[in-house]
């Protein structure tokens, strides 16, 4: 994925795009329900689909990284449920 210039912002983007929120509140603190799928999906993609590392991920949102791995597993969950596809690779 990467290869084809998908990176962390890009996944951040079509989250937000998917959800129909603004980009920014992907990246925001906080625990409403919109924001913590927004953040589940970003953790899940990143970290299974590009390889992020949960570390760098947690500091970026500022999260523990107990946190981004709960994501993850929150973010798979939803995925599979709500039968989102997150990256359409070009």
């Amino acid at each position: 994925m990467r290869a084809n210039g998908i990176d962390i912002d890009f996944i951040a983007g079509r989250v937000a795009n998917l959800l129909e929120i603004p980009e920014e509140v992907v990246w925001q603190e906080g625990k409403s329900q919109h924001l913590v799928q927004a953040r589940s999906l970003l953790c899940f993609r990143a970290v299974r689909e590009l390889g992020e590392n949960m570390t760098s991920l947690a500091r970026r949102l500022n999260i523990s990284t107990v946190a981004v791995s709960k994501s993850v597993t929150r973010g798979t969950e939803i995925a599979k449920r709500e039968g989102l596809k997150l990256v359409e690779t070009p």
